[in-house]
């Protein structure tokens, strides 16, 4: 037993002796032997010290001079560069306008068109819990099958008619005051949560900056104001600068549209105001927030 030991010590010791060898060769060759100074970066290749006679000046003949030639360049630069800058050279920052030059961010609401604080905290709370089941649903695994067939996420086209029927292309003839015989309505689907699931982030992505597109060309609708609102509950957070700057128009288009409401009475006055209190308070849009 103890002669046991004993060679196993020994085995041991040698791989040990073996390890610190090996170790020692690779930091000679990684280190350069002619320089004092640490280095930060390993060296990827070895390279023969630089001998006595050596002449920069003279073009290198072989990998091994040129690799010398690399080495003594590096030495040359210092450690440590500093530039002196000439402060009347640096551009001044321009003038801010402010008063009445100042480009306002969003319409103001008249008075009594604005939900008061407890509203939009009830508005919040329901979202949020809506986005709650939600991820609960996607972390399941468990998504509903979708009961349509859902057009290409890059086709606009049939996605406005996929969500609207063709009340777009009637609202189109409309504004154009054609007198050509027009189509019989067709109605769109509802943004029904087994449809939106069944939709990828960049098709989602990809119908919010289409609808926004429609809700400047058209202006606001009840069937839009359901979309928007299902997209920006299936909406994965953090979003993409493109999807953040779509909210914010479409909420400057919402609050736009909320200002020229006859009364606020009005039956997309609701809708609207949903779409400017997720869009500033969930999304953190906050300059485009209603006071609390």
């Amino acid at each position: 037993m103890l002669t046991l030991m004993l060679t196993l010590t020994q085995s041991i010791n040698q791989s040990i002796d073996t390890s610190c060898k090996i170790l020692d060769s690779h930091l000679i060759m990684a280190s350069d032997s002619d320089s004092s100074s640490e280095n930060l970066l390993s060296q990827a290749l070895p390279v023969a010290a630089i001998p006595k006679n050596f002449d920069p000046s003279v073009p290198p003949l072989s990998a091994e001079q040129y690799l010398q030639h690399v080495v003594w360049e590096a030495r040359q630069c210092q450690d440590v560069v500093t530039v002196e800058v000439d402060k009347k050279k640096i551009r001044k920052q321009g003038p801010s306008y402010k008063g009445k030059h100042e480009k306002k961010v969003k319409a103001t609401a008249p008075h009594g068109y604005a939900p008061n604080a407890a509203t939009q905290r009830e508005l919040l709370a329901s979202f949020s819990e809506l986005r709650s089941q939600i991820a609960t649903i996607r972390s399941s695994k468990q998504i509903p099958k979708c009961p349509v067939k859902l057009p290409g996420l890059k086709n606009s086209e049939e996605w406005c008619r996929f969500c609207f029927g063709n009340s777009f292309q009637l609202a189109l003839l409309n504004q154009a005051n054609k007198d050509t015989p027009k189509p019989k309505l067709v109605e769109g689907h509802q943004p029904l949560l087994s449809i939106l699931l069944n939709i990828p982030q960049k098709g989602l992505e990809n119908l919010l900056e289409w609808h926004a597109q429609w809700l400047e060309v058209l202006g606001f609708s009840e069937a839009q104001g359901r979309w928007f609102y299902s997209i920006l509950a299936c909406l994965e957070k953090p979003l993409i600068p493109e999807s953040c700057s779509q909210i914010r128009h479409i909420a400057r288009i919402c609050a736009s549209i909320r200002a020229k409401l006859d009364s606020p009475d009005h039956p997309d006055l609701a809708q609207l105001n949903v779409i400017i209190c997720i869009v500033a308070r969930y999304f953190n849009q906050e300059d485009l927030a209603d006071d609390w």
